[in-house]
């Protein structure tokens, strides 16, 4: 069990109670905290639980974190967890599962929450409709590490993490993993709690940043761009969408014969909710007329994140931290 922690002393503490009260786990479950160079007390927060510490002296960001508590692991199976994720009681139990069966390399599970906000509940409705993709599918391409498991010699074989990445780090181990003829599962019981964004513009900013790092993500594997087993296909039309309508949106300031093309366009849009909204209808009735805003205001925040992740492709660069890194890959 690894967990890369980075000034998350407030969180750390629950996430820990709720891995030492895991049920039906085979054998001890060594757990790894990996301290990404905190400045608050998250260390000792890791030690007054008893577990194993890592202490890396710079900040590296997860993937390193990721890469580092996997070289000091000693199981076969590597599980990761994030510090503001709690475990079900049964968690681990079901996150090893599949893995009972030779050929699964991998197992993602899924977020639930307990937050009754609308924008936090949003959140979790577009987690749902994600999951009820992967439940129809054998094998999967896709995980992410807030509930992730993947054998140790695998992880060893395609050379972990990506460490020039500051996000999709995972997403994009989960496509090198699948390109490479290796399946992944999804394990839907296997849930762990976590916050989400609970205000809009907290949300909107998560979701520049996603849009960022899987542009980037794409640009190493071109063919998820246009299909994966995660994301909806009328959710990538949206941004793409969206960001036709802007374009249309300056030339018809220029020239008005642009006009009924925005229109369509628009139009064309709003139609791509239409799913999205049925799906709340069946498990958030109440908050059926925010989805078709909703669904926009992610889509522009998706398509701002992509539009800077291509700048960076471009230019070879991306922004770390304030620093100007060279991309790979």
């Amino acid at each position: 069990m690894i967990i890369p922690v980075h000034n998350d002393a407030r969180t750390l503490g629950p996430c820990l109670e709720a891995l030492a009260a895991q049920t039906g786990v085979p054998g001890e479950l060594e757990v790894i905290v990996v301290d990404d160079a905190s400045t608050d007390c998250t260390g000792e927060v890791a030690h007054a639980h008893g577990v194993r510490i890592v202490t890396l002296p710079v900040q590296q960001g997860p993937a390193s974190a990721r890469n580092a508590g996997a070289r000091h692991a000693r199981g076969d199976v590597l599980l990761f967890l994030d510090a503001d994720c709690e475990a079900a009681s049964v968690w681990c139990r079901e996150m090893l599962r599949p893995l009972a069966t030779t050929d699964i390399a991998g197992v993602y599970g899924t977020y639930r929450s307990w937050q009754t906000s609308r924008v936090a509940r949003l959140a979790q409705a577009e987690f749902e409709e994600r999951y009820a993709r992967l439940a129809r599918r054998e094998s999967i391409d896709f995980f992410a590490t807030h509930s992730a498991a993947i054998r140790r010699d695998v992880l060893a074989q395609v050379g972990g993490f990506r460490t020039d990445l500051r996000g999709n780090e995972d997403v994009e181990l989960a496509f090198r993993l699948s390109q490479a003829g290796l399946r992944l599962a999804f394990a839907p019981r296997a849930v762990v709690y976590h916050e989400h964004a609970s205000t809009l513009q907290d949300y909107l900013l998560t979701k520049i940043s996603r849009g960022y790092w899987r542009a980037v993500t794409y640009a190493a594997h071109p063919s998820k761009a246009v299909a994966d087993d995660y994301t909806p296909p009328l959710l990538k039309l949206q941004v793409a969408g969206l960001i036709a309508a802007v374009v249309l949106l300056g030339l018809s300031l220029l020239n008005a014969g642009f006009r009924p093309m925005l229109a369509l366009t628009v139009l064309a849009l709003l139609l791509t909710t239409l799913p999205f909204t049925f799906f709340v209808r069946r498990t958030h009735p109440d908050l059926v007329l925010l989805v078709p805003l909703f669904s926009l205001a992610r889509s522009a925040a998706l398509g701002a994140g992509v539009m800077g992740g291509l700048v960076a492709i471009v230019l070879g660069r991306h922004l770390r931290r304030g620093l100007i890194t060279r991309l790979h890959g």
